[in-house]
């Protein structure tokens, strides 16, 4: 019965350790060049398992997920990459979440496909995010 129940185990502990990151970057303005290099920029903080960003017109939504053993530096990865996106794109207004409510809603928005509905929307969780802090 102990070795059946860790051969169960062993399996499903592995699976819940795996490394792979969630990143959907949404793009109304069709811009492939910003939409690669912001996905990167994301893809290279290994803090990160999930993220939603979404661009429309000259602004960009970043709600990122930290693992969550190291929840204690998701306020540092957040401000580290605003200011990253920042410096590459200053015509942009950038917003870097790491609210999971943030998180959430914005997933739901990738479903949208109103741009002037998406942007109100945007416009209401960036006004929710900066009352939150």
């Amino acid at each position: 019965m102990k070795k059946l129940a860790s051969l169960l185990f062993v399996p499903f502990f592995l699976i819940g350790c795996s490394n792979e990151q969630t990143i959907q970057v949404t793009d109304l303005a069709a811009d492939e060049e910003k939409r690669v290099e912001i996905e990167e920029s994301i893809r290279n903080q290994e803090e990160i398992y999930s993220a939603t960003a979404i661009f429309v017109k000259d602004e960009l939504l970043v709600s990122i997920q930290v693992n969550p053993w190291l929840g204690f530096k998701e306020q540092k990865v957040e401000k580290r990459l605003q200011k990253e996106i920042e410096e590459k794109y200053p015509d942009l207004k950038v917003l870097v979440s790491s609210d999971y409510k943030l998180h959430w809603e914005s997933q739901k928005l990738l479903e949208e496909e109103n741009e002037k509905k998406m942007a109100d929307e945007i416009k209401k969780l960036k006004d929710l995010a900066k009352e939150e802090t």
